[in-house]
């Protein structure tokens, strides 16, 4: 026996294959969460670079990896040439401007103006890519080189820029609620929390002594896609005696030093809490005047589409409640000069048409109004900002063209009753799973296999359902038949 390699059974090679998998996994997220928390702080180092090359390497189908890689080159580029030839940011920034005046669509000039006057000229509230006073001379600049040459996109772009600042910072929080042991926060951007960072607290002080004080505290939560920045978490609270009377507890959230008090229904069966709505100010003076320069524009160029889009652009950040209508007036006028990009047009009037529909709702105080909320018939083509919509529990999105969106669905956590009737959809392959779906409406579409109905059917505990108009409801007998052998208890509604 001496001298003889020992060789490993199967079950302690996959021992000691597992182990090896649990470790690299750990050493994955670990690279993972320090090339996040980088680009979060805005440190796109060599660090970073060697990070993101060494997680690359063992997982090339990152793709928001790729992506803080090429942003992490791109603020690194021509910079780096100029930071190594001593080169001062003042004598850049002129350099720059010899450029453009001696060429207006020097887009790299406007590019690298954009990256050098941050440093010049920062502004000190945060609310502004630069200084307010260097803003308005940019501006002025802009519009001058627009005048001189409305079809250049480069200025127009540049423009974009300086007036195109984040109405919100990504971990800016939204709403909370709070229904049974089930708790759910909305961000209203992609937001990492780590462990610890957010913490739910419930507590139970009664007024005698029968029953015992309590405090439950929440730390973990999950995000509803799985991915490490989103924009929903959800957490699961201990279950409490359905004898207690929940008007002796409380729950608040601590979240980056701040606390978040919640509000109680009449029936104590939903707790909230809902931030006002407010975003950064950007200047209203200086959006009008770039608005009233654009109009004088478009009287001499009624078809510049730069122009145009322009225009929507600032109706939009200064009053897209006023301006509505003449919003939807120029992306009209817009798909039939520019017919090449007729798609980004429409889909654009569906994200504007969805801001306009959801303002109201957003701004409203009392909780019950968010039940319930009707976006039928409005020509939808893609569906925009749907984290919003994350508490409704009725969405009425039929009569729109919603095909391609089934995906975005997933934000709709809390939906109890959806109906997509008359959407053309050809297919079910990107409906998401709705944990609390009981009623769900696709008549009037172009479904035509029977199996995507029935692992809807598996996957969801569904009450109702109505696939009437369908192609799959030509024989109709056999469609029956076949969902009631996996769903005995559906109402499946019928035609009389």
């Amino acid at each position: 026996m001496h001298g003889r390699v020992k060789v490993r059974s199967t079950a302690e090679q996959e021992a000691r294959k597992r182990k090896e998998r649990q470790i690299k996994i750990i050493q994955y997220r670990k690279t993972l969460n320090s090339i996040f928390e980088k680009r979060d702080n805005n440190v796109f180092n060599d660090e970073l670079i060697m990070l993101t090359e060494r997680i690359l390497l063992e997982i090339p189908d990152l793709n928001t990896v790729w992506n803080i890689r090429r942003e992490a080159f791109k603020k690194r580029e021509r910079q780096q040439l100029v930071k190594k030839a001593g080169v001062s940011n003042q004598k850049e920034f002129d350099f720059s401007e010899i450029k453009i005046m001696n060429n207006l669509s020097n887009y790299s000039s406007w590019h690298y103006r954009s990256k050098i006057l941050p440093a010049l000229f920062p502004d000190q509230t945060g609310k502004l890519p630069i200084c307010s006073e260097r803003c308005n001379k940019e501006l002025d600049l802009v519009i001058n080189a627009v005048f001189t040459d409305p079809n250049d996109s480069s200025a127009w772009l540049y423009q974009r820029w300086l007036l195109d600042y984040n109405a919100f910072k990504p971990n800016t929080l939204w709403q909370i609620v709070v229904i049974d042991n089930h708790a759910a926060i909305v961000f209203h951007g992609d937001t990492q929390i780590k462990p610890d960072e957010l913490i739910l607290t419930r507590r139970y002080v009664p007024l005698d002594n029968d029953m015992k004080d309590f405090t439950h505290q929440i730390s973990v939560w999950h995000s509803y896609d799985s991915k490490i920045f989103s924009k929903r978490w959800h957490a699961i609270l201990p279950d409490i005696s359905s004898e207690i009377d929940k008007k002796f507890y409380s729950i608040s959230i601590e979240y980056k030093n701040k606390s978040y008090n919640l509000h109680t229904s009449e029936d104590c069966n939903v707790w909230f809490y809902k931030s006002p709505i407010e975003y950064v100010n950007k200047h209203d003076t200086q959006l009008t005047e770039q608005m009233i320069n654009i109009q004088k524009l478009l009287e001499m160029e009624p078809n510049n589409k730069w122009a145009l889009l322009t225009l929507i652009f600032l109706m939009k950040n200064l009053d897209l409640n006023k301006y509505y209508d003449d919003i939807l007036k120029n992306l009209s006028i817009l798909s039939k000069i520019d017919k090449i990009h007729e798609m980004s047009y429409t889909d654009i009037r569906s994200k504007y048409i969805l801001d306009y529909k959801l303002h109201s709702y957003l701004t409203k105080e009392n909780y019950k109004r968010f039940t319930m909320i009707d976006l039928s018939n409005i020509q939808l083509t893609v569906l925009y900002n749907e984290h919003y919509l994350s508490f409704f529990e009725q969405v009425n999105l039929s009569g729109n063209q919603l095909n391609f969106s089934l995906h975005r669905l997933a934000a709709l956590q809390n939906c109890k009753k959806l109906s997509l009737c008359n959407n053309n959809l050809k297919n079910l392959k990107n409906f998401p799973y709705l944990p609390n779906l009981e009623c769900l409406s696709l008549r009037k579409n172009e479904l035509t296999d029977i199996e995507e109905i029935l692992n809807l059917l598996k996957l969801h505990k569904l009450i109702k359902l109505d696939i009437r108009s369908n192609p799959i409801w030509t024989n109709k007998s056999k469609t029956i038949s076949k969902i009631f052998n996996v769903t005995p208890s559906l109402i499946l509604e019928s035609d009389k």
